[in-house]
């Protein structure tokens, strides 16, 4: 799932991932705050339900700010210490809280080798 967030001073909580059959994700992160003061902060979330979420602790993309410029952050995710579930919160603060922030997460290493259809022509 994909989330675009524009800046707002409260929370915007990215869709929940069913990570169920992976080994490893990777969330990813892209903020260019514009508005003066603006700070952008981006954490991960776990659960078992895909309803009721709790932050990943040590989770957290470093802060970005309209001074710091625009930033691209990936973090490297062991789903096999996580819930069936994650997701990527982002919040935007500031007086004049303005920009966009992007958030993705991909999984791979998938524990079994999707179904393939054997390459022999067969008659009937």
């Amino acid at each position: 799932p994909v989330y675009i967030a524009y800046f707002t001073a409260a929370a915007t909580n990215g869709a929940g991932t069913d990570c169920q059959g992976f080994e490893n994700a990777k969330a990813i992160f892209y903020s260019a705050p514009s508005g003066a003061g603006t700070t952008s902060d981006c954490k991960l979330q776990e659960s078992s339900d895909n309803s009721s979420f709790a932050d990943v602790s040590g989770a957290a993309f470093t802060q970005v700010t309209t001074a710091g410029g625009a930033k691209l952050y990936v973090m490297d995710i062991n789903l096999a210490q996580r819930s069936r579930y994650i997701r990527l919160v982002h919040t935007g603060a500031g007086a004049s809280a303005a920009g966009q922030a992007y958030g993705v997460i991909e999984l791979y290493n998938a524990r079994y080798n999707p179904v393939s259809q054997a390459d022999t022509a067969v008659s009937v």
